[in-house]
């Protein structure tokens, strides 16, 4: 038995169990989507799909102020064709970045692993010293 209600703007889809051992009235939550004031419905959430990371090379330009570029390679996990992200954080002389995908919840992702590969231009200047740089689960140091 499918059944479907509104709750505060939120629209469900409810599935009866009656070939469990529960009772007959007991109700799953499939899906819930937030439905918006033209009648559409829009699921609005998303994993957040980390890139394995491999290798990390930094290079630092010559010039003042100099500026760090990092060429990244690893992998995707799955086959699913969804823009890159890229996150960065600094604090003192650690720069957390995060690469990674948002791949909304209710798609299902061929199990073949991506390559990926590129180019993360670092915010800021570098002045002479010792750095950490976490790219995902990937950490290394760099001397300037």
């Amino acid at each position: 038995m499918l059944k479907t209600g509104m709750i505060l703007g939120l629209t469900m889809i409810l599935l009866g169990l009656s070939a469990t051992k529960l009772p007959e009235d007991t109700l799953l939550t499939l899906r819930t989507w937030i439905e918006d004031g033209m009648g559409e419905q829009t699921v609005s959430e998303s994993d957040k799909v980390l890139t394995n990371i491999f290798r990390v090379d930094a290079s630092v330009t010559d010039a003042r102020p100099r500026q760090v570029s990092l060429e990244v390679e690893g992998e995707h996990p799955d086959g699913c064709e969804y823009p890159v992200l890229v996150a960065q954080a600094r604090r003192g002389n650690t720069i957390d970045i995060e690469v990674y995908r948002e791949v909304p919840v209710d798609v299902v992702c061929p199990m073949i692993l991506k390559p990926y590969r590129g180019t993360i231009k670092l915010d800021g200047a570098f002045e002479a010293g010792e750095y950490r740089i976490n790219v995902n689960t990937h950490s290394q140091t760099l001397n300037i």
